[in-house]
């Protein structure tokens, strides 16, 4: 059993972040710097202009009448928001105002580093923690995502590393509110509800504290999600057929299902499992195997979902199981889900950085997830430059790294297999 009382003295822990300060200065900087590179026009094209709308005409009919189409969740839309009234506020240069949208990721992934510091503490695995927050602030493929490209996925991954954290420390009605704002910030942070779900009710007795505490919770999640959702909200189609207020919590799900119809392919440019078999941009609902894209991409995701469960139930549900468990639901996610971006699998790279904390035989693992989330970012993003927004559906490249990144997952699970179910002899 792990000890959760750090055995390393003050001074001990103070030389120890001494020795890694210069470098973390010298990814500070870095990222300062790169994030000066010319991000993914059309993405940010976007942002930039929904920034400047909320900055002058603020969020009611955001969503309807902005004349964009935007089908991103409401959360996001603070940041950007918060960020065209300072643009507006000090009349800043357009330049700048793209610097500050991209830099709200790089704070989340700096506040990921942090994270993954303060867990490897609470298991006197100091030594390991240090390390992986500093690779995980110089990572390719986070730096691609948000430094370069302009995207925000770190910001709910780094979201989603804390609910753990704060599971850990047994906050578990904070740990839910969080939850809540990370699905509020990106709807595929939906897929770590049953781990969200399970860690809540592990160890949940029916008495009156518990019950108390359980409704304080809800309450308190509503309250929370009318705080987001209402300044953006408009009435649905359902509005008039449904209570008003039922109708409030119809919008996001109304809005969420808009956003997967915007793409409803088998892969859209990811470099995943259907990539291989012909999925780029083919409607999943396209036959494949005697069923469809969909239904194939369902049930393997059930099946991975089954292994992933046994593996944390294997692993005693430790913090250890718990992260590889969060890990290997959103790589198996982007793996067999239809409608995958190439941004996707970014979140995954945070929980297998925090696994490899415990067994060194995660990093091999996190350090080839990094590489493809780094190359499939890359790929699309040179291509940018050239107008081309989709790729061929039998691209070579990414053939080759989707068959890369299928055989990444492949290690992933015998990994799985080898430390939670087989048992191996545990390497720190």
């Amino acid at each position: 059993m792990l000890q959760e009382h750090s055995k390393y003295s003050t001074s001990e822990i103070s030389d120890r972040i001494m020795t890694y300060l210069p470098i973390l200065i010298g990814a500070i900087l870095f990222r300062l710097l790169i994030t000066t590179i010319k991000p993914y026009a059309i993405d940010m094209g976007g942002y930039v202009a929904w920034s400047s709308y909320l900055a002058e005409n603020g969020p009611k009919e955001f969503y309807t009448n902005s004349g964009f189409h935007v089908v991103y969740a409401p959360f996001y839309m603070y940041f950007l928001w918060f960020t065209g009234k300072l643009v507006q506020l000090f009349s800043l240069p357009a330049w700048l105002h793209v610097y500050l949208i991209k830099c709200w990721s790089v704070v989340f992934e700096f506040l990921g580093s942090i994270l993954i510091i303060k867990l490897s503490e609470k298991y006197n695995l100091q030594k390991q923690g240090f390390l992986l927050a500093s690779l995980y602030a110089v990572n390719p493929g986070v730096f691609m995502n948000s430094s370069v490209w302009g995207q925000f996925d770190s910001i709910p991954a780094t979201m989603l590393l804390g609910v753990l954290l704060l599971f850990e420390y047994k906050k578990n009605n904070l740990a839910a509110l969080l939850f809540l704002l990370a699905v509020l910030t990106k709807p595929q942070s939906g897929l770590l509800l049953p781990i969200v779900m399970y860690l809540y009710f592990r160890n949940f007795k029916f008495d009156v504290a518990n019950v108390k505490k359980l409704l304080t919770g809800l309450i308190s999640g509503i309250l929370l999600y009318l705080a987001v959702v209402l300044p953006f909200y408009s009435p649905t189609s359902k509005s008039g057929t449904i209570p008003g207020f039922l109708d409030w919590f119809y919008w996001l799900f109304d809005l969420y299902s808009k956003s997967i119809q915007d793409y409803p392919f088998a892969t859209a440019n990811a470099f995943n499992f259907w990539f291989l078999f012909g999925g780029q941009i083919q409607n999943d609902t396209f036959p494949f195997l005697g069923l469809n894209y969909f239904w194939w991409g369902n049930i393997l995701l059930i099946i991975a979902v089954a292994f992933a469960f046994t593996c944390l139930i294997k692993g005693r549900a430790t913090m250890h199981s718990v992260c590889y468990f969060s890990y290997l639901v959103q790589f198996s996610a982007f793996m067999f889900m239809t409608k995958m971006h190439e941004r996707y699998l970014l979140p995954a790279i945070i929980f297998i950085m925090a696994s490899a904390i415990f067994d060194k035989r995660h990093i091999s693992s996190a350090a080839l997830v990094s590489v493809w989330v780094f190359a499939n970012q890359l790929y699309l993003y040179k291509l940018s430059f050239y107008n081309i927004y989709w790729l061929n559906r039998w691209d070579a490249t990414a053939l080759i790294f989707s068959l890369l990144t299928t055989l990444t997952y492949t290690l992933s699970l015998y990994n799985g297999y080898r430390i939670f179910i087989a048992r191996d002899r545990k390497i720190n």
